[in-house]
């Protein structure tokens, strides 16, 4: 798993910050009891490991403190580097300096991990993976040769020079931690961000059902209301033009006749259109009434037969 972190680091997020947590928490632990010797080595393991398992659920749980972590463990690789490089040169006086040059760069990554999370991510990432794998080497070659000496180099004491499989060894790291770099800002790490969430595909189904029916029922809405003008429409016409009618008998004669309808809407209405209008309402009032229309004008209505007409008939 944690080899895994080399190829795809950024894109598997949360595992990443799981085991960041769980391998500092539990290499702490671990070293605090051994330095203790309370407990015997098997409970020793047991501490460490539920003591990993915890504090990896805080830095999967929590993403600031996932970032803070992974950025100090970043810090403390540059940091030992950066005690390699210079006990070439120069050796320190005491342990104390090697200690406040790696918590030194450890808080100095760990804030700007906080501010660029994506870039220091995946260069944290790349280089954990890379020491995991020289490591691993390290231990199925030389039994952890390589690694004592850098161990030794940090602790300020005497140590053999490693011979050149040694250095061929430590060259893995910087190399797998650069291939490891290319592969995650080139493929795995492009086009994915850790605060963006991806929605389920269920949740998506439904939200568009919801915005479905919003709209149908939006659309029956505007139906009806499209109905009932119509109807409110159609009979205010009848009414009106009867109303005009009315109020044409009534009103002088003019070129205009300002004219308002119940709707409180004024119309202009010239004599020719007012002609039209009483023409048409005479027509629509004889086809609804012929009954009025006939005695108004004079003429005899046809009586409907009895019943006592019908039983004739039927006799």
């Amino acid at each position: 798993m944690f080899v895994m972190k080399l190829p795809t680091g950024y894109r598997c997020f949360k595992a990443v910050m799981f085991l960041t947590g769980f391998t500092f928490g539990s290499v702490v632990v671990y070293l605090i009891c051994m330095e203790e010797a309370v407990l015997p080595p098997l409970g020793n393991a047991g501490v460490s490991l539920g003591a990993g398992l915890l504090f990896g659920a805080i830095t999967m749980l929590v993403q600031y403190v996932g970032l803070f972590m992974t950025g100090f463990h970043t810090g403390l690789y540059c940091g030992v580097i950066s005690l390699v490089v210079v006990d070439f040169f120069h050796r320190l006086s005491t342990v104390w300096l090697s200690l406040a040059v790696l918590m030194g760069w450890g808080l100095l990554f760990a804030l700007a991990n906080l501010r660029l999370q994506k870039s220091l991510t995946v260069f944290g990432t790349s280089v954990h993976g890379g020491a995991v794998i020289m490591v691993s080497m390290d231990y199925f070659i030389e039994q952890f040769a390589a690694a004592r000496w850098v161990l030794n180099k940090v602790r300020l004491r005497d140590d053999q020079p490693p011979c050149w499989f040694s250095w061929v060894v430590l060259g893995l790291w910087p190399l797998m931690a650069l291939v490891g770099l290319l592969v995650q800002s080139r493929l795995t790490g492009r086009g994915v961000h850790h605060k963006v969430v991806v929605p389920h595909h269920k949740s998506r189904t439904v939200n568009l059902q919801r915005l479905r029916s919003r709209q149908a029922r939006a659309e029956l809405r505007q139906r009806k209301y499209r109905y009932l003008y119509q109807v409110r429409t159609a009979h205010g016409d009848i009414i009106s033009q009867e109303y005009v009618h009315s109020l044409n008998k009534m009103a002088q004669p003019g070129d205009q006749s300002t004219l308002q309808s119940n709707c409180t809407r004024v119309t202009s209405v010239n004599d020719q259109a007012a002609l039209t209008a009483l023409s048409e309402s005479e027509h629509e009032a004889e086809v609804l009434h012929p009954t009025d229309s006939r005695r108004s004008s004079g003429e005899p209505t046809p009586e409907r037969p009895r019943p006592a007409d019908y039983g004739d008939r039927e006799l």
